[in-house]
């Protein structure tokens, strides 16, 4: 079984490579000091969709524990040490966990 905690967001207008520098240079490795995060991946919104119009540009995925999910997002609420970039819209985020529900398939 796998979790994700998942988070949508985007920059303040006009400080796009600051929220990306400071995401990928401070936050990311801030966030895999926290017990119980296992790994970290960030991606842009494509500009190619199926669905015009999407709200949020950038996504962060995050494995955490699997056996204990309560306890890594409380870990992560008690890292009041991280560093906080104010070129982040925290506004307008959208933040999840997901757990697997069927084992992963793959083309032929």
């Amino acid at each position: 079984m796998k979790t994700l905690y998942v988070v949508r967001n985007n920059p303040v207008a006009g400080r796009e490579d600051e929220f990306n520098d400071w995401y990928n240079q401070v936050h990311l490795q801030e966030v895999l000091k926290i017990d119980g995060f296992l790994s970290a991946q960030r991606f842009c919104l494509n500009e190619v969709q199926l669905v015009p119009g999407q709200p949020f540009g950038y996504m962060a995925l995050y494995e955490i524990d699997s056996q204990d999910v309560a306890g890594t997002l409380a870990n992560l609420r008690a890292a009041t040490w991280m560093n906080v970039s104010d070129a982040i819209d925290l506004e307008n985020m959208d933040i999840s966990v997901f757990t697997t529900v069927g084992d992963q398939l793959l083309s032929v």
